[in-house]
């Protein structure tokens, strides 16, 4: 028993629609994409706690008193479900993840919620995916301090769902068949805080302009519900477009971005917005199958990072026990 690793993993995310109108109410569109973390665990034959993140190439033996301020949010979940297992034998934690980090894909919280499930599993605790998700959330909340909880219940429960603030998260009915998600990274760093801070004075100062924006934005999100559980690719594209304007509107968009999102528009993609904070990060493009491998070599041209991925039904899962 002591070799055999428990691996679980749980998705990245990217927001459809919606981002930054959140902050004032407005709800918005998160989903669940196939670029995985996962978590590798199993009992170590000494009583020293190990965890190791291979992308970031830190390690920690908080047995020992050794804790790379990297790894803070996965140490106290690991103590976290240790204390309530009662667990005195040692553990080993190694970490691997397909989402690249700061990219507004939810890493941290997709690796948060693939620990917790490798070591509920492990340690036999029958948590269930709310306590796992709870569990997460709490990491969270040690990296971004306010944490909306939209990546830690995306990377949980999979899927696509709607969050409006204060009232909670409702799962949406994906139906669109025979398309993949391009992500493209624009190699400009991101920074949330600086650009919500920019977008709320903005509104402060032209409320009476940007108070329809906002408005707009709701709209747009509820036709893309309609438009996910209809199936209706083209409504999306465009509504993915339409979106994209709005967040331009409001000041997040920049050269490179818009540059990324013309050249995958122009190479076949039905849509392509910002995903995110803006101001760097990724856009996000809508292709079909027949499509998906011109826009992929047109935004490689100009993007180091191109990823294309699916809508993730599967949120948190264990793959294998070997």
């Amino acid at each position: 028993m002591a070799n055999e690793w428990i691996v679980a993993s749980a998705p990245g995310k990217v927001i459809l629609a919606g981002e930054h109108f959140v902050v004032k109410g407005e709800p918005a569109i998160a989903m669940a994409i196939s670029l995985r973390a996962r978590a590798y665990v199993r009992f170590r034959e000494d009583r020293d706690i190990v965890i190791e993140s291979e992308d970031l190439k830190v390690r920690s033996v908080p047995t020992r008193g050794i804790v790379k301020e990297e790894l803070i949010p996965i140490v106290s979940i690991v103590n976290k479900i240790v204390e309530m297992s009662n667990c005195n034998r040692g553990i080993e934690l190694r970490i691997k993840s397909e989402i690249p980090p700061a990219s507004g894909m939810g890493s941290s919280a997709a690796v948060a919620v693939a620990c917790a499930a490798a070591l509920n599993e492990l340690l036999n605790l029958n948590l269930g995916l709310d306590e796992i998700c709870k569990i997460a959330y709490e990491a969270e909340v040690i990296v971004h301090k306010k944490p909306s909880g939209i990546d830690n219940t995306i990377s949980t429960y999979g899927g696509v769902i709607l969050y409006r603030k204060g009232k909670g998260f409702e799962s949406i009915q994906y139906n669109i068949k025979n398309h993949k998600f391009i992500l493209a990274d624009s190699g400009l760093p991101r920074n949330t805080g600086v650009m919500v801070s920019n977008v709320l004075s903005l509104y402060s100062r032209y409320e009476r302009i940007l108070k329809h924006v906002y408005k707009a934005s709701r709209e747009l999100v509820m036709m893309v519900v309609d438009a996910l559980r209809k199936g209706d690719a083209e409504m999306l594209g465009d509504l993915m477009n339409i979106n994209h304007g709005l967040l331009s509107a409001i000041g997040v968009s920049n050269a490179k971005l818009e540059e990324l999102v013309y050249i995958a528009r122009m190479s076949g993609a039905k849509g392509a917005k910002i995903t995110g904070a803006g101001g760097g990060g990724f856009i996000v493009a809508l292709v079909d199958n027949s499509s998906y491998s011109k826009v992929m070599n047109a935004l490689r041209t100009v993007s180091r990072r191109v990823f294309v991925t699916e809508v993730s039904k599967d949120g948190v899962k264990i793959e294998k026990d070997n």
